[in-house]
């Protein structure tokens, strides 16, 4: 039996990592949903809510954050798996965005391989 194929929203401001996640999810036979801001990412995922099974985010995103965007997605389908992932150097900032709602936090700079075990992991398809 075939597997569904499983889909990602990336919501992410730096256009060159967004592009490079999304490849790279692509090579690993996932749908790659791409948000370059806060508000689209929110946009994106009401229009495709059936479909996402995996949300990781930036949270230094324009027009909505990070965490207001987690704790959205998370109140219309809490069974999403998201990721969020942040360079910020706030001591909390793993705490805020695990209470927000995520699944795991990420620290940038991270090895993109390092995301797609833990989305594989999240997803049951490791």
């Amino acid at each position: 039996m075939e597997d569904k194929q499983l889909t990602i929203l990336i919501s992410e401001d730096e256009v060159d990592i967004n592009n490079l996640l999304t490849l790279v999810l692509q090579l690993e036979n996932f749908t790659v949903l791409q948000a370059f801001d806060g508000l689209t990412a929110y946009e994106t995922f009401l229009a495709h809510k059936d479909e996402v099974d995996l949300m990781v985010t930036d949270l230094g995103l324009p027009k909505m954050g990070g965490v207001e965007l987690i704790e959205k997605v998370r109140g219309l389908k809490p069974s999403v798996k998201i990721i969020g992932a942040s360079g910020f150097g706030r001591v909390n900032v793993r705490e805020e965005v695990m209470n927000a709602g995520a699944d795991e936090f990420m620290p940038k700079p991270y090895i993109t391989a390092d995301l797609v075990l833990l989305a594989k992991k999240l997803l049951g398809r490791s």
